[in-house]
């Protein structure tokens, strides 16, 4: 898989990612001498290229910093039973877009989270847009994906999780609920939100407030939203 921008390199090589081989921008090689460095020390492959090389093999926004990396790990079900002792989980249901998994792998990582579960179906795959949008916070993420979302939302509740789900109809606030709870939250497609199912599968379901004209927030932004109320400010 492709790679590209100074952060995402960075986190790479700082959770010691498998490189295939780096690319670093000719006029970044006397400014950063410090990724030189660590790709020596670390024995990774590397290669100094021009503008034009850069950008014909990984398109424009690369910062002057690429690379081809191993495929990210993904767990299946089988994994669950690892996350027993964990305290927060996210579930995202219908989220086809890169940009918003991207954005929201950020906020998994800001704000604790141990592990995301997206459904096999009707769902994005981890590609080099969501590595690139995560800024290498995808370095840091534990994904899985899954055959049912319900079934997960079951096995959950047997490891002792309460399964926050988040609609415009909810009757509670995020900020309201017990942070000493292990929990589950969940955000829906921004067209459709959570399914029927998982709506009915919730042990609580959080709104959250807006007063202004439109009524609904990017999916990426919600989870920010929920996931900063539900932190554990002591840990």
């Amino acid at each position: 898989m492709k790679i590209y921008g100074k952060n995402c390199i960075n986190e790479a090589l700082r959770a010691k990612a498998k490189l295939d081989k780096v690319f670093l921008l000719d006029t970044n090689q006397k400014k950063d001498i410090n990724i030189i460095d660590q790709l020596n020390k670390n024995s990774i492959q590397y290669e100094i290229i021009n503008k034009k090389k850069m950008e014909s093999l990984f398109g424009l926004n690369t910062q002057g910093y690429a690379a081809y990396r191993q495929d990210y790990k993904i767990l299946g079900e089988d994994d669950l039973n690892n996350f027993i002792n964990s305290s927060r989980i996210l579930i995202l249901d219908g989220i086809m877009d890169p940009h918003n998994l991207g954005a929201i792998l950020r906020t998994v990582d800001a704000f604790g989270v141990d592990l995301v579960i997206l459904p096999k179906n009707r769902s994005v795959s981890v590609n080099e847009t969501v590595a690139h949008v995560s800024t290498g916070a995808i370095e840091h993420t534990n994904i899985m994906y899954v055959n049912s979302l319900l079934n997960i939302c079951n096995k959950l509740k047997g490891m002792g999780f309460w399964i926050c789900g988040t609609d415009a109809k909810g009757n509670i606030l995020s900020s309201n609920i017990d942070k000493d709870l292990k929990l589950a939250v969940i955000i829906g497609s921004e067209g459709f939100g959570m399914s029927k199912t998982l709506v009915n599968a919730s042990d609580y379901l959080i709104s959250i407030p807006m007063v202004g004209h439109v009524n609904s927030l990017n999916a990426s932004v919600s989870a920010a939203i929920v996931m900063y109320d539900l932190m554990k400010k002591g840990e």
